[in-house]
């Protein structure tokens, strides 16, 4: 045990914090899949959709700061230095890849953006913009969806979309790619044959269904046919 003595026994500390644009995503089951992970089959994947979006963000810019730990990932970017709704575009954009890949290779991502004070070196991670972000994933977000503060979806509001919650919730949809709304769909329909027996997880499963349902029929309206829909029939057949 270190006894401090002297003006040791006052702390300070150079650790500045500075307004950063904080994003912590998470994979549903989580800790499910890595307690019946046979082989690092799991591991392996998710390592990947990791290792892809660390690259992907070192493509974007060198300011994105990137800490992976477990089945969560943390983004932040410096946002008080200049072109702040640039900079948390990159950030959208960053985490709605993300959450595309992971829906591609059978896996469920939720989550939270929000903006202020943090603080990043190589070892410690810091600030209320840290707590704010993993507090809104784990009390707030509880469905498969990533949720943010009111005042980032006011830089670019046609990249949410408004809960019956009152939360602003990222519309992947809008940075869909080929056939992503076609993988995420098979994501949802086999994640729901997987976890029937659990209420709970069915539950969150419906609920990103529905979500998919609204934002898949809104983009229909404007004539977007490549956005599916999952019917009450194949949703009826993957509870059997």
């Amino acid at each position: 045990m270190t006894k401090r003595t002297g003006y040791a026994r006052f702390p300070n500390t150079n650790f500045t914090t500075s307004q950063y644009c904080v994003a912590y995503l998470d994979f549903l089951g989580g800790t499910d899949i890595i307690l019946h992970d046979n082989q690092d089959k799991h591991l392996n994947i998710i390592n990947m959709i990791f290792e892809d979006a660390l690259n992907e963000s070192k493509m974007i810019t060198n300011d994105i700061f990137v800490k992976i730990f477990s089945d969560n990932i943390l983004l932040a970017i410096p946002t008080n230095d200049g072109d702040r709704e640039q900079k948390i575009g990159n950030i959208i954009n960053l985490v709605s890849n993300f959450v595309y890949q992971a829906s591609d290779n059978g896996y469920l991502i939720r989550g939270a953006i929000t903006e202020g004070d943090f603080f990043h070196n190589d070892i410690i991670v810091y600030g209320k913009a840290l707590v704010e972000a993993v507090t809104m994933e784990e009390k707030y977000a509880i469905y498969p969806r990533v949720i943010v503060k009111k005042e980032i979806a006011k830089c670019y509001p046609q990249y949410f979309y408004f809960c019956s919650d009152g939360w602003n919730a990222v519309n992947y949809s809008v940075f869909e790619i080929g056939f992503g709304s076609v993988n995420l769909k098979h994501t949802l329909l086999s994640q729901l044959r997987a976890k029937k027996a659990n209420e709970k997880v069915k539950q969150k499963i419906m609920f990103a269904i529905t979500d998919f349902n609204f934002t898949s029929t809104s983009w229909r309206k404007m004539g977007a046919l490549s956005h599916e829909i999952i019917t009450p029939k194949e949703i009826e057949d993957s509870l059997k």
